[in-house]
């Protein structure tokens, strides 16, 4: 049975970077154990929430197939600032849908199970005006997490004064990390050649 109520969360999965440690490769498209990395990612965040976007700012077509009238490009003052530019383009797309949150994922871990988000959105749900990471084996993963919409305004002013870095933006704005037990290997990022095979 469907619901009309509004989403309470979309998940974002996070497509939009330069794959410089790819040789410029766009790491979304890249085969990993027989589908391109975007696909296990969009698979594992669907089975959780109940609408898929896609930051993306190439490979239009390959990502438009994977989730039809889903894509979100960065805006032209946004482009290239990294995947924080991404998270606000989402943040903005959620707000639209009329959801509280965006559950992202980025596209080059493509071993994420649903379980560890599904365990994200359970902490963020017994507080949900904070955002919420993942940690595993002592590193924390800010690019996977929770991150409420009421945060956009945070969010540009960060941008705009010039800052990337996304764990002093979580930081910032009070994060809650989670402790994930699972192996390391599902937070694994793909950057390089030889990580595919």
């Amino acid at each position: 049975m469907t619901s009309d109520r509004p989403p309470a969360i979309i998940g974002l999965l996070l497509a939009g970077g330069k794959g410089s440690r790819m040789g410029g490769q766009d790491k979304g498209v890249l085969p990993w154990q027989g589908q391109p990395m975007a696909r296990w990612v969009y698979q594992a965040l669907g089975a959780v929430t109940p609408a898929v976007f896609i930051s993306a700012n190439r490979s239009l077509d390959d990502y438009e197939q994977l989730a039809p009238g889903h894509v979100l490009q960065d805006p032209d003052d946004l482009r290239h600032q990294g995947p924080l530019a991404g998270l606000l383009t989402g943040l903005k797309a959620a707000a639209r849908e009329g959801a509280s949150a965006v559950l992202v994922c980025p596209c080059d871990t493509p071993g994420i199970t649903p379980a560890t988000l599904d365990a994200l959105v359970t902490a963020w749900e017994a507080q949900p005006e904070r955002p919420v990471i993942a940690e595993s084996e002592g590193r924390t993963h800010p690019l996977h997490g929770v991150y409420p919409v009421s945060l956009m305004v945070s969010l540009q002013q960060w941008l705009e004064s010039g800052n990337r870095r996304v764990m002093g933006f979580a930081e910032s704005v009070g994060v809650t990390v989670v402790d994930c037990p699972e192996a390391g290997e599902i937070f694994s990022n793909r950057n390089k050649p030889a990580d595919l095979l």
